[in-house]
């Protein structure tokens, strides 16, 4: 009977400490706008995934899941394309700490600034996961008689279920349109399913709402029910040996 007593004891220990591990969050992500957050949320929330963010100094926020969960929710935002591609903004480029800077450094901030702009007004479009952008603008010189046209290569990572191609009219015009002087036919886009094979199947989820949260409950409800008829039992029996 003691033997048996310190298993039964032992089992609603691991029990115990089990559901307080499931319990616990871990950071999944951090230094995201609310926006960010809040998408991410939603996309966790929508799989059966519980999420919550915290603000954080310098005005950016974390995403926090169950630790248990941090796998499939990777996963999951995976296959959505987030968090998305992190692009320079011209602020931060053109942020200069030098007093003076050649033409040659002027311009390459140019284009890199104009090549990020671009990339991330693509990566807005649904469906698509990243993108970039190549421009090339040539020298203009009004003694240059051979002048050439500006050009543009656009690379475009979508979602496997998406189609994009639908979209590459609008994609060329929105490039010409930023590029004074760039013709439709000057611009070649090329379109890619975005690599995402690591992700892991969340299929099964959906037989367990809770996920292993769920099956720790039942198993502590159960431990809790087998002490309880043990204890029943053992009174039980003490009583007959009494009378006896």
């Amino acid at each position: 009977m003691r033997t048996f007593t310190k298993a039964i004891n032992r089992l609603l220990v691991i029990a115990l400490l089990a559901g307080a591990l499931a319990g616990c969050k871990a950071e999944l992500y951090s230094n995201l706008s609310e926006r960010e957050a809040n998408e991410m949320i939603a996309v966790l929330n929508g799989a059966g995934i519980e999420a919550s963010r915290e603000k954080v100094k310098g005005g950016t926020f974390t995403l926090s899941v169950d630790k248990d969960k941090t796998a499939a929710s990777i996963a999951v935002l995976n296959q959505r394309g987030l968090p998305r591609q992190q692009f320079d903004s011209l602020a931060n480029i053109f942020d200069a700490k030098k007093m003076v800077s050649t033409p040659f450094e002027e311009r390459a901030r140019f284009m890199h600034a104009m090549n990020q702009e671009l990339a991330n007004s693509l990566t807005q479009i649904s469906g698509v996961v990243s993108a970039r952008v190549h421009l090339m603008l040539p020298d203009t010189s009004p003694l240059d008689r051979n002048k050439q046209q500006p050009r543009a290569s656009v690379f475009v990572y979508h979602q496997p279920n998406v189609n994009v191609s639908q979209h590459v009219p609008v994609i060329k015009n929105l490039i010409v349109n930023s590029v004074n002087g760039l013709n439709y036919e000057d611009v070649a886009v090329a379109i890619f399913p975005a690599n995402l094979s690591g992700a892991i199947s969340t299929a099964g989820m959906s037989s367990l709402p809770f996920g292993n949260q769920t099956v720790l409950i039942v198993l502590g409800i159960i431990l809790v029910g087998m002490a309880l008829f043990r204890r029943t039992i053992g009174r039980v029996l003490s009583q007959m040996l009494a009378r006896s």
